[in-house]
This record gives C-alpha cells, structure tokens and sequence, in this order.
C-alpha cells in the first residue's frame, strides 16, 4: 500500500511533518532501496541517518536519529513522502542496482573478489566477522568451543552500546548470521557443533538482558529461538543417555538459577523436549530431587517462596506423570493428596487425573472443596469440570455454578443455557443477577457494561438507556449509538450536547481534535436536529478561534 500525505500526517506531529516536507523538497532523501513492502534510505540532516520503512496495512518505521518524542521523525516522514511520490521509480532503481549487482559479480575474479574483501575488512571489523561467521558454516574452522562463539557474540553487543554502556531503546543487534550458521551446522548433521553455536547465544543475550531492558520483546524472543535451537540440536544429535546427561544436567541448573528469572520456563521446555527416554526421566529427576519441598509456603506470607515450591513440585508432578508406570503414579496421587490444598494449580491437576483415572465422585469431591479453598478467580478451571457433572446430577448447583461462571468469564454462552436451564424462573433470576453486578462488589463500569447488554438482549431498552445516560461518558454513548440512538433520538443527541464540548476542551494535538471531529460525525448522523448542531458547532469555532488545527479538522463535518 502507497503512503498518502494523509496518512504520513497520521503518523506524526505537525512539526515533524513540516519538517519531513522541507527534508524532501530540499533533496535530502539518498539512497532509497524498496524491495515489496521493505524500504531503506540515507537521509541528510545534522549527520547522515539511516532510515528502514515498512509499508503495509500498518507503517512501521525506524531512524537512526536521536529522535525521541511523539509520533515519527523528519528523517522518516520525508522517506516516506519520497516512496509516495515516486514509488514506481524507486522500484524499477532498485531492481536496475540489483542488475547491476549481479552482473558485476559474474565479471569478476576470484582474486579481484579476494583483493576487495581483504580492503574492506580493514575498514570494517563487522564485515570481517560476518565473514567468518559464515564460512565456518561453509566447512571452515569447525570444532570451536562455546566460549569462541561467546566471545563473537559479545563483540555484537559491544559495536552496538550507547554512550551509557547500555542498547538504547529500539536497538536490535542482530543475531542472524549466527542463527544462520548454526542453521547450516545442523543441515550438515553436525549438530552438536550447532548446539554450541546456540548456546552460546542463548547464554550472552541472558547475560546481557540488564542493559536491553527487554525481556519480553525482541531480545526475549531472540533468547527463545536460540534455546530451543539449542535443544532441538540436542535431539537431532540422536545421543545416548550417557552423552545427553550432560545437557540435561545443564537446562536444570540453568532452571534452578533463575538468572534471570523471566527465562526460567523456557529452560523447562529445553528439559522436556531434551528428555525423552526412561533413564532421561529418571536422571531428571534425581536432580530436581534435593530441591523438592516439604511444606508449601503461603502465598499471603511469602509469595516467592511459595511460587518457587509450586514449580518445583509442578515440575515433580510433570515427571512422574511422563514416567508412568506403577510405582511413579503411585508417587504422583500422593504427592497431589499432600499438597492439593496448598495451591490450586494442584488441586486442578488432581482433579483432572482423578476424573482421567474414572474416579468421578473423588474428583468432584476435590473440586467443590477447592471452590471453598481458593478465591473465586482463581477456580474458574474447578468450575468448568464441575459444569458438565452438575448438568446431568444436580439442576440447583448447575444453575449456581453457570452464573458464578458468567459473573467472572462474561460469556454469553453461560447466560444463554442459565436462561434455559432457569424456565419459568427467569425473571427472579435476571434481577438478582443485575443487582449484583450494579452492586459495589463489581467493578463499576464492567457491571454497568454487562447489564446494558443484558438489557439489549432482553428487549429492555428504556433500562438500557437510563444506564447509558448515567455513565456520562461518550465511549459508552458510541459503543451503543446502533442499538439506541435511532430509538431515543432525542435523548441521544442531548446527551452528546452535553458531553462533546467538555471533551474538546480537555485536550490538544490533532489525535485529539480528530477523535472530537468522530463524536460530532456521530451527532450529525442523529436525524431531526439539524439547526441545533450547526449552532454547537458554530459555538466550537468560536470557543477554540485560537486553535488552527482544530478549526482545520472542524472543516471535514
């Protein structure tokens, strides 16, 4: 999709698309490659900056520059109007250095080729690794140790810190040319060299997450894809358990470090995917032996003592479970019955394997007692097993439970079969049901929320709107504007009246201004009230005269 100026403008402030207008017509765009929906270019300003654009249903673009307020940069806006002038021509530029490209490396040499790399490894030590980097993956050196290629890696992030020993924010050093080589060891079959290769990946992006602070964004997800490298590595290696012990003992301890702790589920899934034999299981689990706990500490007293002690025996449990035979299930029911009570987590899983192994009764036993046991938000899954039982055994507690599962999931689904299963009774049990979630027991605007829709659903619609009007608020105002508005013109178009003068004037910008322009479109649409809009939008012009920006968007109604 072609950026307009329209939509450019969307993505930034007023100044900064002036800027990028003068960026552009002052010829400071260089440089500008565009491959599908990909962009780069050189933009000219204080220093040269580099700039990468992505077009599509969402522009996304990056810059160099030290840019860090609202919205995008000049360097980016002024890229972006050169592709929506011209980006036919950028294309066919493109395709023609492409050409060019391909036909200059057909004509030369293998020393021509050898003279101008050994040039611009002097000038360019990243190059130069690349360069190694890739021809260890093409039969080069081979062999290396973990340490060798930690040592690449860190000098990744030493060419990328800022000026505070830390990756500024959008910074993403790349990792590829090690996944790729680590990639091609595996093609290869040489597949613990390629764990090696992905460990020390995984070790040095964990090591460095304290200056990214990421842990959940690119670096996160760059630390995912090298430890499950890692283990698939591991697995495609198709070692014997003597030779895999040595991984595994390594996952764990890495599990038991927590270091940083946000990772500790993926060396979990690198330990159940690396395990897959009896003697792995078993090995497995005489090292998470000596860190079982007896007691589970509370949650109210210490929270990450008794977090630490769940996943221990969650861990315990999973193992067990995977072992399978008489002895490890026999382990496994009484570790649940020691400790179904501590947390519910067990108490689901105990559950479940009682219901599994055709221990009906014992497993709604469990379960109604963990409904008494454990807050209401936390036993949705309790409530779920007993559903189906209730259903067929018990048409009260069915009914109790279907609304206590409506109240906390909001599902329409558990309303719709309450309504049913309530008969005759309905119209009690649609009034208790609004007084609670009206009362203070509920979040405010969730039950307010919950009930209109029930009133909608209920033909209810002078319920729904007296609701919609006490909220005061123009999200809800549009949320229901179909169902209402039409209905109750009057009321609606009095309500917006009210309520769109006292938004405009709680804020600035053209964000702002265009989202006042929306309710008004709103307003418009109501029919039979056109001489009372022109005069509230007579009134805007006059009360934000000062505003240009604002009276620009007033001039789209």
């Amino acid at each position: 999709m072609n950026p307009t100026a329209e939509r450019i403008r969307e993505l930034c402030t007023e100044e900064s698309f002036k800027r990028g207008v003068e960026y552009y017509k002052e010829g400071r765009v260089h440089d500008i490659r565009l491959s599908g929906e990909r962009a780069t270019s050189l933009v000219h300003g204080t220093r040269t900056y580099r700039v990468e654009v992505r077009l599509g249903e969402k522009i996304e673009g990056t810059c160099t520059c030290p840019y860090d307020f609202e919205g995008y940069c000049k360097h980016i806006v002024a890229t972006l109007l050169a592709i929506s002038k011209d980006r036919a021509g950028i294309e066919e530029s493109t395709r023609g250095d492409q050409g060019r490209l391909k036909e200059a490396f057909e004509r030369s040499t293998g020393r021509r080729l050898k003279d101008f790399l050994e040039r611009e490894f002097d000038r360019d030590e990243a190059l130069r690794d690349r360069f190694l980097i890739y021809m260890d993956g093409e039969g080069g050196m081979g062999g290396r140790s973990v340490s060798d290629y930690r040592k690449e890696v860190a000098r990744l992030y030493e060419a990328a810190m800022g000026r505070y020993g830390a990756i500024e924010y959008g910074t993403e050093v790349d990792f590829s040319p090690f996944f790729e080589l680590a990639k091609r060891h595996a093609e290869r079959g040489n597949f613990v060299e390629a764990a090696r290769v992905y460990q020390a990946l995984s070790e040095v992006i964990a090591e460095n997450m304290d200056v990214v602070d990421d842990s959940d964004g690119y670096y996160g997800g760059e630390f995912q894809s090298a430890l499950d490298g890692f283990a698939s590595a591991i697995s495609g290696a198709s070692l014997d358990h003597k030779n895999k012990a040595p991984y595994i003992e390594y996952f764990f301890r890495k599990y038991i470090a927590r270091d940083p702790d946000y990772f500790q589920e993926n060396y979990e899934a690198a330990l159940e995917s690396t395990c897959t034999t009896r003697e792995d299981l078993l090995y497995w689990k005489g090292l998470l032996g000596p860190h079982l706990p007896s007691i589970v500490p509370d949650p109210k007293v210490d929270w990450s003592k008794h977090y630490e002690a769940e996943q221990h025996l969650l861990m315990h449990a999973y193992v067990l479970d995977r072992l399978g035979d008489e002895r490890s299930t026999a382990e496994l029911y009484d570790l649940f019955r020691r400790h179904y009570r501590d947390d519910e987590t067990f108490c689901v899983l105990y559950v479940g394997r009682l219901d599994k192994d055709g221990k009906k009764e014992d497993a709604v036993r469990v379960a109604e007692e963990g409904l008494k046991l454990f807050p209401p938000h936390l036993t949705l899954e309790l409530r779920h097993f007993l559903d189906g039982f209730y259903e067929e055994n018990d048409p009260e507690k069915y009914r109790e439970n279907l609304m206590a599962l409506f109240y906390k999931e909001r599902d329409w689904k558990h309303y719709d079969r309450l309504k049913r299963a309530a008969g005759p009774d309905w119209g009690g049990t649609l009034r208790d049901m609004m007084d609670h979630l009206l009362s203070a027991d509920e979040r405010h605007d969730a039950g307010t929320s919950t009930v209109i829709e029930m009133c909608l659903r209920e033909g209810m619609y002078d319920r729904a709107l007296e609701l919609v009007l006490s909220s005061k608020s123009l999200g809800t105002l549009d949320r229901y504007y179909g169902q209402l508005s039409g209905r109750y013109p009057r009321e609606y178009f009095h309500a917006y009246e009210e309520l769109v003068p006292r938004y405009a004037e709680g804020g600035m910008g053209r964000d702002h201004y265009r989202q006042v322009v929306r309710e008004l479109k709103m307003m418009k649409g109501i029919k039979g009230f056109k001489a009372e809009f022109n005069l509230l939008l007579r009134r805007l012009k006059e009360r934000h005269a000062r505003k240009p920006a604002f009276l620009d968007e007033l001039r789209r109604l």
